[in-house]
């Protein structure tokens, strides 16, 4: 009974490790010929997994790489503001947000795909005041 139990919590100790080491890692390397939409699909694993950290690094990609591509750009710094809402890190989330927003005020805006403002201004209602 008492070997039951610990190979019970032994596999359940080393289920837990391997699950936040897998949370917690972030890529080493992003192959330079890697599309914005590649870089999407893998950012999008990595939430799919629960692992925010990895993907901050592919969506933080695809805005150094392609900062020209206002599509592309706009979509992954939505996504990085959205993972800051969802872990409550409201000064952070704020921040991307308002900037986000602020982007659409200006005369180069109607190259920017609009339903990513929709997106910014409901995640930036869900904003504490002060945060």
């Amino acid at each position: 009974m008492i070997c039951t139990r610990i190979k019970v919590v032994s596999a359940a100790v080393l289920t837990a490790v391997l699950f936040f080491a897998g949370c917690s890692t972030v890529p080493k390397e992003i192959p330079e010929d890697l599309s914005a939409s590649e870089l999407t699909v893998l950012a999008q694993e990595q939430t799919d997994k629960g692992n925010n950290r990895g993907a901050e690094v592919y969506y933080q990609t695809i805005i150094d790489r392609y900062e020209y591509d206002a599509s592309a750009r706009i979509a992954a710094e939505f996504e990085i503001a959205h993972i800051k809402v969802k872990q409550r890190r409201w000064d952070e989330a704020s921040q991307r947000l308002q900037a986000l927003i602020a982007q659409y005020g200006t005369d180069t805006s109607m190259s920017l795909p609009p339903e990513y403002l929709k997106l910014a201004e409901i995640d930036l209602a869900k904003v504490p005041a002060g945060g």
